[in-house]
Order: structure tokens, then C-alpha cells, then sequence
């Protein structure tokens, strides 16, 4: 029986009301992955409402897909964390190779490992969902599922499952040697790309820098439901997520700067890919993963800027910012805004492809520099120091440090400068030191900045600092600022062009 048809006019409104439903009933436990994850089941639901309230020709299709289709929540669940990724990367291809609906159905079966069961996003905490999608996307290997602890291809899993699932169909007769052997021939294809997927994995067992590698190639490949849902195409529904997700994290009280830096991040992304978007095939669709993982890296070296000016001619223009788009909106539903992309918005030159790790953002290395030299000074003054390294500050602390990166541009547009990749301009235009005036200026800038965002977070003066307390001497204006506070301050600014240096880029006149 088809569903009733949504009362909503467009799929983007559709997709409005449910993240607004969702906030209304969980306003203080929502997850930012939930409000993904409802705004994808409301537009799936509302999609299937329109497209197939009328179809009543069978379908063969896994329950997976059907599910999906419908927009069943715990469907999307598991295409949030990739979770059946074997049975979305390979279903069509299984069908077209079986004779008979019942071989295809059982094939599907084996390698959907977890369509029976749900991976509830609702009642995991912020850290079991990470793990959770760490542990599923991307697919590290062939048998880390379903409770195995064998790490051979003969264990538990989807693909040894797959090959059990042949075998029985070839000993009962129930599928012709022609299908059989095609059946054959994925499975190898399969196990070829689990062995590069665990070749990464093995290289880095970050989960994030190894999805950081195959995210372009799923998307070259377009075949997985996580890269190829139609939603990514609708520029509506996607403001409607970005802005929600936006609201989501200001409230859960990350910084504004890092709020604002992810919002921009992710529209620069959705305008660039609607730009450069075509409706021609893509050449690499029957290339597999190893392929294209390579084809990716080999663009990326050519290509050291590729975060902002793309893969050059050799990969489709649209690749670069439609990862971007996916990786915005699912890792920082996940990780929290700060791990956007592109990493700086201002500055091209932004990554040594050499050693990069997904989660490791320009801004961040240089809050992480800029903490070291403000300790340095402090030392320097025999002024108390709280925290020795930069990871062991609180996250607010964090927060304020990679907002004062964020917010350099704004003060140099001040004096009429910009942030440029070295090199990019001719020398007599960059700018190697500031002037006195200059410093004075910047220090201001700064010390008002930084007394809005204490403020902001519910820092109150005190005699002495207690951040358990959120108390601060410093919260006074400049003029009452004791003297060693507001070297500080100048130091700070001061130091603005060789710590942009650092990451290869200039202030420019």
C-alpha cells in the first residue's frame, strides 16, 4: 500500500518540517548527524510519495534499497554509516549477473549484513556514533563484522558470506555456469578492492584520513547511495540542511567563527558543484576503487592546491566540490564544524598534501602555533601558565584560539591587507613586519574581540583566572588592561606574518 501523499508542496519543504520536528521534540539531546539523517528520510519519503504512489510493478531490489527508497528511518540509518556498503556498491551488478530473482535475492542477502537490524543513531551518545561510523565508513576490511576476530578472508563476514552463497547456488544447480561465473568475477572485484581498503587502513588507521582517500573515488564511481542520493543535487534541500546543522552547533555553544566558517564552507562547496555540474555520463563509472584511488592521488600530487582549484583536466571539474559538499555535511555532522572544507577560506595554498590527515585542518595547526608562542611569551614574562600544550586545553579554550585564526583576515582588512599564497604576488607587496601604529591597532582589535567572545561564552571579570568558574582579570577594556597582558596582545599581532609564513602564506599591501 503506498503512503499517504506529503501535505508539503516541495521536497525541500518537506525536509524543513521534519528537522523542525525533530528540534521540537529532542531540543536538548539532538544530534547534528540526526538532523542529516531526518532530513534525508523526509525526503526520500516525500520523493517515493511522488514518484511511486502510483507503481504497483513488482521490483527486484534488496529490502535495503526498498527501504531506502521509502525513506525508513533505520535505512538511513545505515546509509548515514555506510554500514551495508558491499550491497549499495554492488547490487545492480548481482541482479544483472543472476538468472533467477530467488539466486539474486540470496546473493543480496549475504552481503547486506545488517539489513536485519538497526543501528539506532537515536540512542547512541556523541562518542558512539563516531565509533560507530568509524567502525563502518569506510569499509576497512572484509571480516570486522558481525563479532569476528578472524583476520583472514576464510572468517565472518559479507564477502566470505557471498562466497559460501555461490557455491551453494553452483552445487544445487540453481544458477547457470555463465552466472556463476560472473558471480565469480565480482566477487574477486570485490576482494580487490577490500585489500586497498585495507591497504590505506593499514597505512593510516585513522578513519578519517582513509575516508579523506575513497571519498573522491565513490564519487567518480557513483554507485553507493551515501554519494549518488539525488538530494546532493537539490540545492534547496541542501540550504535547509546547511542552515540547520549551523543553528544545531551555535547552540550546542561551538564558537561562532568556527559556525560561520563551516556555513560558508559548505555553500562555497554547493555553489561550486551546481556550477560545474553535468548531465553526461561519467567516462569513470565502470573503473574500479583501485582505479580511481589511484587516478585521485596521482591528481592530488599533480595538483598540491586541488582543495580549491580542483584536479586541473584529468578528473571531472564538479569532483572536487562535490566531496567537499558530503564530507561538510556528514564528517561535521559528526566531528563538529571545525572539520570543514576547504580548510581556509581566504587562502588557496592551504595543504602539504605530504603527511595530511583529514581531521588536521590549516586553522587548527595554526591556533596549535600561535598557543605555543603566546606560552612562550608568558614564560617569558613569569606569568602563570595553565596549560602546557594545546590539546590539553578545554574545548572552549580551543574554540577561542582557533577563532582568533579565523578572525585574522577581518583585522587586516582593516589596515587594507589580505592573506595570499607566498609567491603568488611580487615581493615588494608582501608584508614582513607591521608597523608600531600598526601593532597598536591590531592589539586593540584583537583584545575587543576576544572580550566579546569571553562575554559571549559567560566569562565574568575576577582578581584572579578560574576557568573552572569562567573568570578572567582580563575581561576589562584595553585601556584598564595591565601592561604585561597587553604585550601579550601585540605579541600576538606581531607575530601575524611569520605565522602565516609558517603555512606558506603572505600578508599582502
Amino acid at each position: 500500500m503506498a503512503r499517504k501523499r506529503s501535505q508539503a508542496a516541495r521536497s525541500a519543504d518537506a525536509v524543513k518540517a521534519s528537522i523542525e520536528r525533530e528540534r521540537a521534540k529532542r531540543a536538548d539531546t539532538l544530534k547534528p548527524i540526526e538532523i542529516v539523517k531526518a532530513a534525508l528520510s523526509a525526503y526520500l519519503a516525500f520523493t517515493f510519495n511522488e514518484d511511486y504512489a502510483d507503481d504497483t510493478a513488482p521490483r527486484l531490489e534488496s529490502p535495503d534499497a526498498a527501504g531506502l527508497r521509502r525513506g525508513t528511518q533505520a535505512a538511513v540509518d545505515r546509509l548515514l554509516f555506510n554500514a551495508n556498503y558491499w550491497r549499495a556498491a554492488y547490487e545492480t551488478r548481482i541482479i544483472a549477473a543472476c538468472t533467477h530473482p530467488e539466486s539474486a535475492q540470496a546473493c543480496l542477502q549475504a552481503v547486506s549484513v545488517w539489513t536485519a537490524h538497526t543501528l539506532k543513531l537515536n540512542t547512541l551518545s556523541p562518542d558512539e556514533t563516531v565509533a560507530t561510523f568509524e567502525r563502518f565508513c569506510p569499509p576497512f576490511a572484509l571480516n570486522r563484522r558481525r563479532g569476528s576476530h578472524e583476520r583472514t578472508r576464510a572468517g565472518k563476514g559479507p564477502l566470505p558470506d557471498f562466497r559460501k552463497t555461490i557455491e551453494h547456488l553452483e552445487q544445487h544447480g540453481e544458477e547457470p555456469p555463465g552466472s556463476i561465473a560472473d558471480l565469480r568475477f565480482l566477487l574477486q572485484t570485490m576482494e580487490a578492492e577490500a585489500a586497498a581498503y585495507e591497504t590505506l587502513s593499514t597505512a593510516s588507521p585513522v578513519a578519517l584520513t582513509v575516508l579523506f582517500s575513497i571519498l573522491p573515488a565513490w564519487c567518480l564511481q557513483n554507485r553507493i547511495d551515501l554519494v549518488s542520493g539525488p538530494w546532493w543535487d537539490d540545492c534547496d534541500v541542501m540550504s535547509a540542511i546547511i542552515d540547520a546543522l549551523q543553528d544545531r552547533f551555535l547552540e550546542l555553544g561551538f564558537n561562532d567563527a568556527v559556525c560561520q566558517y563551516f556555513h560558508d564552507s559548505c555553500y562555497e562547496a554547493l555553489d561550486a558543484y551546481h556550477r560545474d555540474l553535468s548531465s553526461d555520463p561519467s567516462p569513470f563509472a565502470d573503473f574500479d576503487i583501485p582505479q580511481l584511488i589511484a587516478l585521485v592521488q596521482q591528481a592530488r600530487e599533480d595538483c598540491p592546491n586541488f582543495e580549491t582549484d580542483g584536479y586541473g583536466g584529468t578528473l571531472p571539474p564538479w569532483l572536487i566540490s562535490k566531496e567537499q559538499l558530503i564530507w561538510n555535511i556528514l564528517v561535521c555532522s559528526l566531528y563538529g564544524p571545525a572539520s570543514a572544507r576547504p580548510l581556509l577560506v581566504d587562502s588557496p595554498d592551504l595543504l602539504s598534501l605530504q603527511g595530511y590527515a583529514g581531521k588536521t585542518d590549516v586553522i587548527t595547526e595554526l591556533a596549535q602555533t600561535s598557543f605555543m608562542r603566546y606560552t612562550a611569551d608568558r614564560i617569558a614574562s613569569q606569568a602563570d601558565q595553565e596549560f602546557a600544550t594545546f590539546a590539553s586545553l578545554p574545548a572552549d579554550l580551543r574554540d577561542s584560539s582557533i577563532a582568533y585564526i579565523s578572525s585574522i583576515h577581518r583585522k587586516l582588512d582593516t589596515l587594507g591587507y589580505e592573506v595570499l599564497p607566498a609567491g603568488s604576488c611580487y615581493p615588494d607587496r608582501c608584508v614582513a613586519a607591521f608597523t608600531a601604529s600598526e601593532v597598536e591597532c591590531l592589539a586593540i582589535l584583537e583584545h575587543r574581540r576576544w572580550l566579546r567572545e569571553r562575554q559571549k561564552a559567560g566569562w565574568r571579570y575576577g582578581s584572579s583566572k578560574d576557568v573552572e568558574h569562567k573568570r578572567s582579570p582580563y575581561l576589562v577594556p584595553w585601556e584598564e588592561l595591565p601592561d604585561r597582558a597587553k604585550e601579550w596582545n601585540r605579541s600576538a599581532v606581531r607575530s601575524i606574518p611569520s605565522l602565516l609564513a609558517s603555512v606558506n602564506l603572505a600578508v599582502v599591501k
